[in-house]
């Protein structure tokens, strides 16, 4: 079994994580946290408690919330060193499926939240700070029944670059992490018909880990990764090689 990396760069650092409460989000805050990172969990509801997080009630489409989370941060810890917007939904519908609600939710979640998960955590962000945003391999290429989620992962993938454009003066940079098929029960909101047709077209084979993810944003969050901004990680196992 290969030891897992290690980044000394980020012992001591804080850390603001969305969408904690499982699957990817909850891996990226246990690998946080292993390094020496103080982490901010958030979720809509409760996050359970992880060793070396701190639990943070956040709903990433409601402006007031981040306000509140950024005021009890800045008390408690004076900044901000890494910031993960890995909130988000799949919920996937075709464009003849999908509708006005569905539309704007997912775009709330996915589009709106990452925004203001950059901007409200701006002034609290030090020089070499990293923000890491979650966008997809559906914002990538395009794939038929994802039609309002490939638009939101898309564009965050553009506010990614556009924002590491502005805030490279700062030092401070900004990447995606794409990920591929990954065991968690977002996949499993696919088509139930096409899960097994889906996984053969993967060269690396089989479903990939939250843990993978994890690692490709301990990367970037590292002073490992000081030359990269604007970039998109992808950990997809080949699927769009």
């Amino acid at each position: 079994m290969t030891a897992p990396a290690t980044y000394p760069s980020l012992h001591g650092r804080t850390a603001l994580v969305t969408g904690a409460a499982g699957g990817i989000g909850r891996a990226i805050c246990a690998a946080l946290s292993a390094q020496g990172v103080t982490v901010y969990a958030s979720d809509r509801t409760l996050p359970e408690a992880q060793s070396g997080c701190i639990p943070l009630v956040l709903d990433v489409t409601d402006p007031e919330d981040w306000a509140a989370a950024m005021a009890r941060i800045s008390q408690e810890a004076g900044k901000l060193d890494v910031v993960v917007n890995n909130a988000g939904i799949y919920a996937p519908a075709s464009l003849e499926a999908e509708t006005a609600e569905g539309f704007d939710r997912i775009m709330k979640i996915n589009q709106f939240g990452t925004f203001w998960g950059m901007k409200a955590a701006l002034p609290l962000l030090s020089e070499g700070a990293s923000i890491v945003n979650l966008s997809s391999i559906g914002g990538m290429v395009g794939y038929g029944g994802t039609f309002g989620y490939a638009g939101a992962k898309w564009s965050v993938r553009g506010m990614t670059r556009s924002a590491a454009r502005e805030l490279a003066p700062r030092k401070i940079r900004v990447n995606t992490v794409c990920p591929g098929v990954i065991d968690t029960p977002m996949f499993y909101e696919n088509d139930p018909a096409q899960l097994d047709a889906f996984l053969e077209t993967v060269p690396l084979g089989g479903l990939g880990k939250p843990e993978d993810i994890a690692n490709a944003v301990l990367f970037l969050a590292s002073d490992q990764a000081a030359y990269v901004t604007g970039s998109d990680i992808l950990v997809d196992g080949g699927l769009i090689a």
